[in-house]
């Protein structure tokens, strides 16, 4: 594939940051990272679009920022979306197969768009189908039954719907920035795409979703996304807490939770303090490490347990062999997963995307609040009506360099101008 055609980009617009990534498809069919950006967010409200100016502003600044040394021309992205009306529900439908016929793509096909066919509550849309498993007659968990030969095929699937709204402003957003959108994946979906391994799914594991505005979770088992869920909250309600405990500035209580905050007080350092500076002439203040650490786990215990409930009420809950995968930015506070392990009594590890090379752009992009834009990015670069073009100006620029390289003295000087171009290119992503 020409590298002047499969560039391909993703923002996950969150309430707190909204973060770029760009890349594409190398010729060993590895996703590679061309170019990222995390800018502040603003306008969005839980995970939803609430004001669309300041959400194209905000839009346009993470690309433009990833962007920046690159020069592609970025028209079309993929796009997370979030929001606390997002669920699941359960569709189920059959068809009957013609006497000596075997089952064949087609009749997968029906089904697949018969189970699209449902009344749904008025505003609401369909955002995924997934599907959960097939039965032939009388005997069930078939997986892949094409070439089968039976009388009724079934099928049992999940549809994730929420609000037609959630799109239709992130579309609006998107375009009145200059950008069309291609797809929008609802966030718990994008998120394990980047952190779940093959294994984890066949053997049951919840991801956890730690946003700013709100907590997402999916469960898989079978290789199979079995249910999702949203908690109308995240690290907001923290640094609310923090602001309201010590009585001071919302940014000064997020820097305190960012800098210092750990989500087990008993782990923090007893005699350790913060200072605080004073605004106006008033006085500054000292905040210890223990007690900002108390605020911090009393808050995220809720957060916790609200998860706990939702996975208990599920049919998965003794299918969950390979335990919770917390991630996103929220996945980054200091005692975390020894906290949830606690709580919930299961197995807990950081989910980060698994970028698998060793390089400054690598070791920053292995970080969980790029895991949603990882995941968005795997599935757009499979995507063809995803793709970018490098513009003009980009691809005149590497065909000068590549011209400069060609020098009159001689193959090693060329081996190593190449190379210092190489280099120089790297750092610039």
């Amino acid at each position: 594939m020409s590298e002047r055609n499969n560039i391909v980009a993703a923002v996950d617009i969150g309430t707190n940051t909204v973060v770029c990534l760009i890349g594409r498809e190398s010729e060993m069919n590895r996703l590679e990272i061309l170019g990222h950006a995390i800018v502040a967010s603003s306008g969005v409200r839980r995970g939803v679009v609430l004001n669309i100016e300041e959400t194209v502003d905000a839009v346009r600044s993470a690309v433009d920022k990833a962007n920046r040394r690159l020069n592609y021309d970025i028209k079309k992205l993929y796009v997370s979306v979030n929001g606390q009306k997002i669920r699941t529900i359960q569709r189920s439908v059959s068809k009957a197969i013609e006497p000596g016929k075997i089952i064949t793509k087609v009749d997968i096909k029906e089904l697949f768009n018969d189970a699209q066919r449902v009344q749904l509550p008025e505003g609401e849309r369909i955002y995924h189908v997934i599907n959960q498993s097939y039965k032939v007659d009388n005997e069930e968990g078939i997986l892949n039954p094409i070439g089968i030969a039976g009388g009724i095929l079934y099928a049992e699937y999940r549809l994730i719907i929420g609000p037609e709204s959630y799109a239709a402003k992130m579309k609006t957003s998107l375009e009145r920035a200059g950008f069309e959108m291609v797809r929008c994946v609802v966030n718990p979906v994008a998120a394990a795409e980047a952190v779940l391994t093959d294994d984890e799914k066949e053997a049951g594991v919840v991801v956890v979703d730690l946003g700013g505005g709100t907590t997402t979770y999916s469960i898989y088992f079978d290789n199979v996304l079995r249910q999702i869920g949203v908690v109308p909250f995240g690290g907001n309600v923290i640094t609310n807490d923090i602001k309201e405990g010590c009585n001071i500035l919302i940014r000064q209580a997020e820097s305190l939770k960012v800098q210092y905050g750990q989500a087990l007080g008993q782990s923090a350092p007893e005699n350790k303090v913060v200072t605080i500076p004073g605004i106006n002439g008033w006085e500054p203040k000292e905040i210890s490490f223990r007690s900002l650490s108390y605020i911090i786990q009393a808050r995220m215990e809720e957060i916790i347990e609200a998860v706990f409930v939702q996975i208990q009420k599920s049919e998965y809950t003794d299918c969950l062999g390979a335990g919770i995968v917390i991630t996103g930015g929220g996945a980054k506070l200091d005692g975390l997963r020894q906290l949830m392990r606690f709580k919930t009594g299961m197995d807990v590890r950081i989910g980060s995307p698994t970028i698998g090379f060793s390089s400054e752009l690598g070791r920053l992009i292995e970080s969980p609040q790029y895991a949603t834009a990882y995941g968005l990015l795997k599935r757009a670069v499979r995507d063809s009506n995803a793709q970018n073009t490098a513009s003009e100006e980009m691809i005149n620029t590497k065909r000068k360099k590549k011209e400069r390289a060609k020098s009159p003295f001689g193959d090693a000087l060329v081996q190593k101008l190449s190379l210092f171009f190489n280099e120089e290119q790297d750092t610039e992503l």
